[in-house]
């Protein structure tokens, strides 16, 4: 007569196979879970996104800046401010004006071409902006002669020629020497206070590079020296593209 199998071998077989089939059931649970879990957390990063504030640049206004760089009559002036009309001529003996870059974004500077100092790392650092959106149509470069007198267009095309300036995109501008003083203090507040006996030879000329928008409002002051503010300018300049698009 053979051996019978002990009954609690079959026990624990059957055990054997509860267990996994638990397991098996337990690991599907999971799963799902983690499939539910992992669509609850896309969902709440597509949520962020789409409720997060959009960064933006400030609007400067000239109650917001150093006295020293405001028309007295424009101190207190806190909300719309914009640049002004201008009649100036460029490096290729060009006449321009507001008109000329309506609609685009401009980075402005005031300089001279025998500046042997600031005026060096200024020209430098906006080459990098000029090569950054070489193919962005709508950046325009604007850089003001404080020497008008002697920056005439002739020589004024010479140092474009010198520092790799182009026509395309940046002009350099020269003219009357009070209208230049006046968009300094009154438009884009790059110029120190002059005093009493202010004349068109004694500009006192600031290191700022200055960012406005397509609707001629300040939107940024930049060391012009530094390279990294400078680049600081490149990564924001987006933030402008971005608003009217």
């Amino acid at each position: 007569m053979g051996k019978q199998r002990p009954m609690f071998c079959c026990y624990w077989c059957i055990s054997d196979i509860c267990i996994m089939a638990k397991l098996k059931l337990r690991k599907a649970e999971l799963w799902k879970i983690g499939v539910l879990l992992g669509i609850f957390v896309i969902g709440v990063i597509i949520a962020y996104q789409i409720q997060k504030p959009k960064e933006t640049l400030p609007i400067i206004n000239p109650a917001m800046l150093n006295e020293a760089l405001v028309a007295d009559s424009l101190e207190s002036v806190g909300v719309n401010h914009k640049i002004s009309d201008f009649n100036l001529v460029d490096h290729h003996g060009v006449e321009r004006s507001l008109a000329d870059v309506q609609g685009k974004i401009l980075v402005v500077d005031f300089f001279f071409t025998t500046c042997p100092s600031i005026c060096i790392d200024m020209t430098k650092n906006l080459r990098k902006v000029q090569e950054a959106y070489k193919d962005e149509p709508r950046i325009q470069i604007l850089s003001h002669s404080v020497q008008p007198e002697y920056d005439t267009v002739e020589v004024l095309q010479a140092y474009a020629e010198a520092n790799g300036v182009n026509y395309d995109q940046w002009w350099l501008l020269t003219g009357d020497p009070y209208e230049i003083n006046r968009l300094a203090r009154t438009s884009y507040f790059a110029v120190m206070e002059q005093g009493e006996g202010w004349d068109e030879h004694s500009f006192i000329h600031t290191e700022n590079i200055i960012l406005v928008d397509e609707k001629g409002r300040l939107r940024g002051f930049y060391d012009g020296t530094s390279d990294v503010d400078m680049q600081l300018m490149i990564d924001q300049i987006p933030l402008l593209l971005d608003e009217d698009e």
